[in-house]
């Protein structure tokens, strides 16, 4: 197949990999000077819904997944019909390729695994189960980071262990039991294929080999683990013991959570747990992490009003310093006569220049992605700034937005209405003030720290930009 010169503004230059519902290339982003990797749904799969619903699904899923050891989503878009997302282009090849290469050291092992199960373990407490976590997934940048990709067979379920997802899908050589035979499945299904991750990087090999992909499958249900000592003598004892706990055929038995998993590697590698826990995997501690920033920005103005009001200061009142008698126990002390009037000597705060008329005040960027059509509805994605907000302006109101993932600094809407319906959509940015800049204006005015000024707070429709979305027909 002849391989395409452009996507969107971006020039492929290679192919990367292709699988059963996804091509991905190697290719140039012109606009910000760097490489990257574009996955496309192949044209001929276009006809398919499932296949291309499965594709979609795992745009929203990565688009919406921010962590140091996910694969970042860089864009979305749509190329004549032809789903595509561009990601970061990891330059470290894949885990499997690494593994080709030799078995791992403990420590080596250990050190990878811990970072791969606090990505894991924050899409757990997304509600999202893998379910083709394989060495294949799991790629490396130029600095040797690892980080997990590819969630196209993943599938949304509680953030629990009794919560669970139905169906076969994934590589059998890393499937859980209850995976493999089709039943519901959980977090510990992952727990289980990242235990298969852990023997085949210390050993070189997968526990269970087999002609057809079916017995593999009978395999991982009911043959018993094998033991990893008898492949790598030199291992401690407690790995074949971490083995046959994480690759229980009773998911009761497993690890948790991937960072239990983690932390009994680290315990035999290194002889403690390590510095991780699940909060470390910024999905459980987003709720309070949010209301301790809001509580320190509220106490910080406070702090900025009541230095404002110690600018104000009392004239000094007379007072007659205490005279003390030669007996040490008594003490005279003479009284001043009361006065008859006090008066208030103010000092007025010194705020900074009031800003030209002439200011002009930048405004978000707004950027239509692609369109599409769905039940005979049309709709538009749109990328603005991750800390904008949106306003849908539509008298009839017949138009809708809604925030559908947040990447990278950027948020993407997805916006809707009957067939060729006009409407606007506002997006605002509101001013950043600094805690140092609390005191620079009067009440009412906020700060500009680019231009060094005071402006009304806020000014009317400064900062924000009025976007004509037109919808298609269907």
């Amino acid at each position: 197949m002849a391989l395409p010169e452009k996507i969107g503004r971006y020039k492929i230059k290679s192919e990367l990999g292709r699988s059963g519902m996804a091509v991905v290339y190697h290719a140039y982003d012109p606009r910000f000077e760097r490489e990257v990797a574009i996955k496309v749904l192949p044209r001929e799969m276009l006809h398919d819904p499932q296949f291309r619903s499965r594709f979609e699904r795992e745009i929203k899923f990565l688009a919406g997944l921010e962590h140091p050891v996910i694969v970042p989503v860089y864009d979305v878009g749509d190329e004549d019909g032809q789903p595509y997302f561009v990601m970061r282009y990891m330059t470290g090849g894949s885990l499997s390729a690494w593994i080709a290469k030799g078995t791992f050291s403990l420590q080596d092992t250990a050190r990878i695994i811990e970072k791969i199960a606090q990505g894991l373990a924050y899409a757990h407490n997304k509600g999202i189960v893998h379910r083709d976590l394989k060495p294949d997934n799991i790629l490396f940048d130029a600095n040797n980071e690892p980080f997990i990709s590819d969630f196209g067979v993943a599938k949304l379920t509680e953030a629990s262990a009794g919560s669970t997802v139905r169906g076969v899908a994934g590589t059998p050589a890393y499937m859980s039991p209850e995976q493999a035979q089709g039943a519901d499945i959980d977090i510990r299904s992952d727990i289980y294929s990242l235990g298969v991750v852990v023997y085949q990087m210390l050993s070189g090999q997968v526990p269970f080999k087999a002609d057809t992909q079916r017995e593999i499958s009978i395999k991982h249900a009911v043959e018993p683990i094998p033991n990893i000592l008898n492949i790598c003598s030199d291992l401690p004892v407690e790995i074949d013991v971490l083995i046959k706990t994480v690759l229980a055929k009773d998911r009761d038995k497993r690890y948790a959570t991937a960072v239990d998993l983690a932390k009994a590697l680290n315990l035999i590698a290194f002889g403690h747990e390590g510095n991780i826990a699940l909060s470390t995997a910024l999905g459980g501690s987003r709720r309070w992490m949010g209301a301790l920033v809001a509580g320190i920005i509220l106490f910080v103005a406070l702090a900025g009003f009541a230095l404002l009001r110690s600018q104000f200061s009392l004239a000094e009142r007379p007072t007659t310093t205490p005279s003390f008698s030669a007996v040490p126990t008594l003490v005279t002390v003479t009284v001043p006569p009361p006065l008859e009037t006090a008066t208030l000597e103010v000092t007025a705060p010194v705020f900074a220049p009031f800003c030209s008329e002439n200011l002009i005040v930048p405004t978000p960027f707004v950027r239509e992605t692609n369109y599409s059509c769905f039940k005979k509805r049309p709709y538009t994605a749109l990328i603005i700034p991750d800390d904008a907000t949106f306003e849908v302006i539509d008298p009839k109101g017949q138009g809708s937005c809604i925030s559908e993932a947040t990447s990278n600094g950027r948020r993407v809407l997805s916006c809707s209405g009957p067939s060729f319906l006009v409407f606007d959509l506002k997006v605002c940015v509101p001013p950043i003030i600094e805690n140092s800049d609390l005191n620079k204006c009067s009440q009412g005015d906020t700060f500009d720290s680019s231009n060094q000024c005071c402006i009304a707070a806020p000014p009317q429709g400064a900062g924000c930009n009025i976007f004509v979305i037109k919808l298609k027909g269907c």
